[in-house]
């Protein structure tokens, strides 16, 4: 007979030349607290996060002996006394940035900005696991009829919903996005949605072309043509949004904008510095922001999901077994998948 108080779960081990990512037995979370939910993961969405802290070398370090995984959807299986806004049999989706509520970045509305966050998957213990124990207030229903596959993607299209209400587009406005991973992808499908006209910069062959499937209008593949020189085919005067979704692509990002145009800053490099020259910041009166996760947005993105009103099922091009996560990471790092989810 089996051990019921003993799961599955993967665990950051990076001490090695290369950090991996380890299937290990351990013991399966209890409901200790009245705002507990314990869930029955079902699907876990590999991040961005989790490829450069799995990469060769690694760009990103997580915490020795972390369970891995933040981007999930599962069942809840029991609850805390506490709990109201879930039950035993409900499809969730877990926010995994657990804010504090009480530094002033949290007072004052900021919660995505927190002081004393705990991050799960990379600070503390994550959802790539059989089970997972996740305090209420990050946990949200969505319909039992979202597949799994897709119900995880809540996350991500919730951070890129952060970016995208900060900087609206409206019918007609050129936006270019530099950057054709999913994040990129979620950008161009949702400023597709608002009658944009959509370029999205990428050199990955596979990636431009799915971005043609999601309905993208164009695509640029910048090792083979100039950006900014294709820009200035397209619209002499600059775009209105440019996108940054890989964290290093402000100068070119300034050069292509128009006068009185938009920066979404959006992707994180850690390890790389960027310059640029002020000059045309003010001399166009561009507004650069930085967007990080998600703030406010979870709802909205699981009506999107759940109402189809984009084709983010799309962006899953592989589905994998929990054995799998090293080559699925792999996979991710080289261009040659979009999406992986680890099926548990």
């Amino acid at each position: 007979m089996s051990d019921t108080s003993i799961m599955k779960a993967v665990r950051y081990v990076g001490t090695g030349e290369r950090p991996m990512a380890v299937v290990c037995d351990v013991k399966k979370p209890q409901v200790t607290k009245p705002d507990d939910v314990l869930i029955r993961v079902e699907a876990v969405s590999i991040c961005g996060t989790d490829t450069r802290a799995l990469a060769d070398p690694p760009a990103f370090k997580f915490a020795e002996g972390v369970i891995i995984g933040h981007e999930c959807c599962g069942i809840v299986e029991e609850t805390g006394c506490d709990v109201t806004n879930a039950k035993p049999g409900d499809r969730v989706v877990v926010h995994p940035n657990i804010w504090c509520g009480k530094c002033p970045s949290c007072r004052t509305g900021h919660i995505n900005l927190c002081e004393n966050f705990r991050h799960i998957g990379d600070g503390i213990d994550g959802v790539m696991a059989d089970y997972a124990c996740i305090p209420e207030r990050m946990v949200y229903q969505i319909s039992s009829d979202v597949l799994p596959h897709i119900a995880c993607l809540a996350e991500p299209l919730a951070c890129v919903l952060n970016g995208t209400t900060t900087f609206k587009a409206h019918p007609g406005e050129d936006v270019v996005i530099i950057g054709g991973g999913p994040i990129g992808l979620i950008f161009a499908m949702i400023y597709q949605a608002s009658g944009a006209r959509v370029i999205v910069s990428e050199p990955s062959e596979s990636r431009r072309n799915l971005a043609y499937e999601i309905g993208i209008d164009d695509t640029v593949d910048p090792l083979k043509e100039d950006l900014e020189a294709y820009i200035k085919k397209i619209n002499p005067q600059g775009v209105d949004i440019v996108v940054d979704a890989l964290g290093t692509m402000v100068p070119t990002a300034i050069k292509i904008a128009k006068k009185g145009g938009r920066i979404s800053v959006f992707g994180i490099n850690q390890i790389r510095n960027v310059e640029f020259n002020q000059f045309p910041v003010t001399e166009k009166e561009l507004k650069i922001q930085g967007t990080y996760i998600t703030n406010g947005t979870f709802p909205l993105a699981i009506k999107m999901i759940e109402n189809k009103i984009i084709p983010i099922e799309k962006l899953v091009t592989d589905r994998m077994g929990i054995y799998d996560v090293m080559e699925a990471v792999d996979k991710m790092n080289k261009g040659t998948s979009t999406k992986v989810i680890i099926e548990i």
